[in-house]
């Protein structure tokens, strides 16, 4: 019994002194008040007469009992929560199956104003072949826009007029949990040019090695061409994509034609060709916003 007494709170077991009619424990510390209980048990089994305990007092076997049903339920609370999140998971594998067309997606994703967005297929602009990005995609994966998305659309139904993204497989070709860790770009800390671009090739005009002996290039370079016209900008500029695609394959070139005339975005778009180039254009009859929302994807 000592260990019983020992392991009530002072409180407790004051009122279990005080059920049993003991007088001049308010002033009695736990040591005295356990020794005096201790006492009465003896007097009491002296007696004959049982222990009894009073109406409300919690004693160490009914707190016993209390923690031994409220982990039996917890018990059962998490088997029962375990045993829903497998059928869930295994109804959403499910849909996601029936839901899946096959067709996979890839493209420029442009977010809008409203939250959703759409993965620009051709051009960098709108276009019949877009397809929808839910905004609860773009908030989960933190999309923003020019951010080269792939993955598999959703079984389009009758009224929908542009295809959905069902999952997002790869995003500017990193896993989305990969790109989930990348840095802001405005955050980033601005460094110099640190690996050069080769321009001169055999074949090639004079004017390469020229700009590789005066005006060498490297990645992340910026530069301005200042001529008269009919002077051979565009001709130039051909010669270095044709340079660039050349002597380093790593590169995804990208191209941006603005306020171009028709025939020179075709004679570019021919010249150089290949399955990291990517030729841009918003030809000069087009609106100024036009050309503003193509340079603004780009």
């Amino acid at each position: 019994m000592r260990e019983k007494y020992e392991s009530l709170a002072l409180v407790d077991l004051k009122a279990v002194a005080k059920a049993r009619g003991l007088r001049g424990i308010s002033t009695m510390k736990k040591d005295e008040l356990v020794e005096a209980m201790l006492a009465a048990d003896e007097k009491d089994k002296a007696e004959g007469k049982g222990v009894q305990q009073p109406k409300g007092v919690v004693t160490p076997k009914a707190v016993e009992r209390k923690e031994t049903k409220i982990r039996e339920e917890v018990k059962a609370k998490e088997d029962s929560r375990n045993k829903e999140e497998k059928t869930t998971q295994a109804e959403e594998e499910k849909t996601l199956e029936e839901l899946d067309s096959g067709i996979s997606a890839h493209g420029i994703l442009e977010v809008m104003p409203d939250g959703f967005g759409f993965i620009r297929c051709e051009n960098y602009l709108p276009g019949e072949n877009d397809v929808y990005v839910a905004p609860s995609q773009i908030r989960r994966f933190g999309l923003k826009t020019g951010d080269i998305l792939e993955g598999n659309t959703r079984v389009r139904t009758q009224g929908e007029k542009f295809a959905a993204l069902l999952y997002v497989k790869s995003i500017n070709g990193y896993t989305p949990e990969e790109s989930s860790k990348r840095y802001n770009f405005e955050d980033m800390t601005p460094i110099f040019p640190n690996e050069r671009l080769h321009l001169e090739m055999p074949g090639a005009s004079v004017a390469m090695r020229v700009m590789d002996l005066i005006s060498p290039v490297g990645k992340g370079q910026r530069g301005m061409i200042v001529s008269p016209p009919k002077a051979g900008k565009t001709t130039l500029l051909k010669d270095v994509a044709k340079s660039v695609k050349r002597n380093s394959p790593e590169v995804h070139l990208i191209i941006l034609l603005i306020d171009e005339r028709p025939e020179e975005v075709t004679d570019i778009k021919e010249a150089i060709e290949g399955p990291n180039v990517e030729v841009i254009y918003s030809t000069f009859d087009e609106l100024p916003e036009h050309h503003k929302r193509v340079s603004e994807m780009v």
